[in-house]
């Protein structure tokens, strides 16, 4: 019986140092201040994009809009090629005709990994 508890505290620690682990590995490119921009033509988001990775990466930002029901009114996908280690890049998402009070998301995708997923 105690081979049995020892195999289960063993299989959880394991799970545990896993947790940990994936918790301190970061996501290289990081999105600096969002935000909402308001112009006579309509709505845009703005912001700045960080790379703090060790390698060049390229990344789509998929942004996502939604209205005060939480329900998505628009989505745009910008395309940021060629972003040097260390590097932060400004962008702007394309004018839309948004609610006055309009969220948004933003999904960082890094494309397809080595597994075609």
């Amino acid at each position: 019986m105690k081979i049995g508890r020892l195999t289960g505290l063993l299989v959880a620690l394991g799970f545990v140092g896993f947790v940990v682990y994936s918790l301190l590995q970061t996501e290289p490119v990081k999105v600096l201040h969002p935000q909402l921009q308001h112009s006579g033509d309509g709505t845009f988001l703005s912001g700045a994009v960080e790379n703090t990775g060790s390698a060049e990466e390229s990344v789509s930002l998929e942004i996502r809009y939604y209205d005060a029901g939480g329900h998505q009114v628009g989505t745009d996908t910008l395309k940021l090629d060629h972003l040097g280690n260390g590097a932060t890049r400004d962008f702007s998402g394309p004018i839309r005709q948004l609610p006055a009070d309009a969220t948004y998301s933003i999904y960082l995708n890094h494309g397809r990994n080595p597994y075609g997923n």
